[in-house]
């Protein structure tokens, strides 16, 4: 089950990532949006994997 979190922790960085590039690009609506949902699948799947493991 813990195979799982590490793809989900670098899916969601990448898209961490992606916010930067939206915001760099004076994109901040989405910018916004693709940080809040990066920072939340990153925190999740390393909280859920401390957890389980």
């Amino acid at each position: 089950m813990t195979d799982y979190f590490i793809p989900i922790a670098l899916l969601s960085a990448l898209i961490l990532g992606c916010a930067w590039r939206e915001f760099l690009a004076e994109n901040r609506r989405d910018a916004k949006l693709m940080a809040a949902v990066g920072a939340g699948g990153v925190v999740t799947a390393s909280a859920a994997a401390l957890w389980l493991a």
